[in-house]
């Protein structure tokens, strides 16, 4: 790497943000994207003092609205996620932004002009002496040892899939599910809660726990949960114990099956269908390869039986031998990617300096990150 310091690594995603050096091998810091404003001083900003608060703190505030700054992976107010960033220097990671290059996990749908905007904010507020903006995807891929491939992000408020030629974004086989892990985590609420069942003051505390520990898939949409699987109990948090079966196999199973568990008016389109598709844009002459390399990553990712079930799927359409890879750490699979690009001999040609911003602007920003 190019700069006398360990260059700064930030994975913002709509739910969590992850801050490191590009040195290490798992994020220092790892804490929710939201900003925290009072409730009660709306309309009154600039005009009466007030605290902001920033992730975990920002949420033990009951008098205080969140406001989330990246949503769908596209960031929606620039003034909160400047303050993020300001957080992620001065209080997580306690370095000076002027002494760190910056690499910049994004969207693969992240927008130039989006991409010029973070430019301006690094350099000109911030002071970082360099910036470099990369896809998700192609992070992902990097971050589970592949050049080429098909990242499959199984996001918080969407399910994006990539496919990766050595180490370039394929945008134009770019898909989306339109189901992520807060619809998931919606629907999972409203089965349960439609039984009669109490989930208690922290409803979403209860789906998260239930989430990690009783989902799972059949390796086949045909597989009839009560004839592969013992029943599933939970205890809820007022010492109830309730039986879950349907929920811990129907509710992954919306994943591959939509249209017969949530409708067939759903505009959510299967996972494998979406994968398929992304691979089916690309040259033909490519899918061996793309399909080598599919790697899953996000909350979702984690549910017994996902890769094995998304193997069988695309293998019985290709008729080829598929790789999906998971990992027991996706949640950061593409900030390891990130800090694994940074420290790769020709990253040099993929920073902007803050000295090239001053005197070219945009078409700089455009001639590296477009």
């Amino acid at each position: 790497m190019p700069f006398s310091k360990p260059g700064v690594v930030i994975d913002l995603g709509s739910y969590c943000c992850k801050a490191g050096f590009a040195c290490d091998n798992h994020p220092v810091s790892i804490f929710r994207t939201v900003v925290g404003r009072p409730k009660n001083r709306v309309g009154f900003y600039g005009k009466v003092p007030y605290d902001v608060f920033i992730g975990d703190e920002a949420e033990s505030h009951d008098d205080y609205e969140l406001y989330s700054p990246v949503v769908h992976g596209k960031i929606v107010h620039w003034e909160n996620m400047e303050r993020v960033w300001h957080h992620v220097f001065y209080k997580e990671l306690k370095v000076a932004p002027e002494e760190r290059a910056v690499i910049l996990a994004s969207a693969s749908k992240t927008s130039i002009e989006d991409k010029i905007k973070c430019c301006e904010i690094f350099f000109e507020t911030l002071n970082a002496p360099a910036l470099s903006v990369q896809a998700l995807g192609v992070l992902a891929l990097y971050g589970s040892g592949f050049t080429t491939g098909i990242s499959v992000d199984l996001g918080y408020d969407s399910t994006d899939i990539d496919p990766v030629y050595e180490g370039g974004l394929l945008r134009y086989a770019h898909m989306d599910t339109n189901f992520s892990g807060r619809d998931f985590s919606e629907h999972l609420t409203n089965k349960l809660e439609s039984k009669g069942f109490d989930l208690g003051p922290a409803p979403y505390k209860v789906i998260q726990d239930i989430k990690q520990q009783a989902m799972f898939l059949t390796p086949c949409s045909e597989m009839e949960y009560n004839q592969v699987f013992n029943q599933v109990k939970y205890v809820l948090p007022d010492g109830k114990e309730i039986d879950i079966s349907e929920e811990a196999h129907c509710t992954p199973e919306i994943l591959f099956s939509p249209k017969e568990l949530v409708g067939v008016d759903t505009n959510i389109l299967p996972l494998h269908e979406a994968v398929i598709t992304a691979a089916r844009k690309c040259d033909s002459e490519l899918h061996t390869e793309l399909l080598g390399g599919v790697v899953i990553s996000g909350g979702l990712s984690s549910i017994p039986g996902l890769s094995q079930r998304l193997v069988n799927e695309i293998e019985g359409y290709f008729n080829k031998a598929a790789n999906v890879v998971d990992s027991p750490e996706s949640y950061c699979v593409a900030w390891l990617g990130a800090a694994i690009f940074a420290g790769m001999s020709d990253v040099k040609k993929v920073w902007v300096l803050k000295k090239q911003f001053e005197e070219y602007g945009e078409r700089i920003v455009r001639n590296k990150f477009l």
